[in-house]
């Protein structure tokens, strides 16, 4: 399987991980150029929670092979 990247933010005062997922089904590749959009997503994301929660939040990204769900 091929890596994939997913998108993170971390509150630095607890220590709380949450995941940006799209639900759409889009995977984000390890290419240079995804990792670059990844990152700026995961700054984002933690700029948005960092400013709704008055927490410092830290954005970073991940690699993970995507799984099959078997029934």
């Amino acid at each position: 399987m091929t890596q994939k990247l997913l998108v993170k933010i971390r509150n630095n005062r607890t220590g709380q991980t949450l995941k940006n997922q799209d639900l759409t089904g889009s995977l984000i590749g390890t290419s240079k150029l995804h990792r670059k959009l990844a990152e700026d997503l995961a700054q984002q994301y933690a700029d948005k929670h960092s400013a709704r929660t008055g927490d410092s939040w830290s954005g970073f990204v991940v690699e993970y092979t995507p799984g099959v769900n078997k029934l």
